[in-house]
């Protein structure tokens, strides 16, 4: 299979190499040849697999437990309170 390198380079507005160009070249010729086998497969009357472990799953129910400590315990150890919310530091710039 022929992979136009140059061209997938410009789409995901990538510069490479002539070596970087030649390697990745090699790399998804690689994959295809990959590909082409997994499609030859014959998959006819076989079963579509939606999980890949036939057994239940071991995790505990889902509960509602009550707090550990109550609210304003919890308020008490926050560094900056408004109108009983924690208010954090802000991350995100205008």
């Amino acid at each position: 299979m022929d992979v136009d390198i140059k061209h997938l380079a410009w789409l995901a507005r990538i510069e490479l190499t002539e070596d970087e160009a030649q390697n990745l070249r090699r790399r998804i010729e690689g994959a295809m040849r990959i590909i082409s086998k997994l499609l030859e497969a014959d998959i006819k009357g076989l079963e579509p697999l939606y999980h890949p472990q036939e057994e239940a799953s071991y995790l505990r129910p889902d509960e509602v437990k009550p707090p550990r400590a109550s609210r304003e315990k919890m308020l008490d150890n926050a560094a900056r309170v408004e109108n009983g919310f924690i208010v954090a530091p802000r991350t995100v710039e205008d």
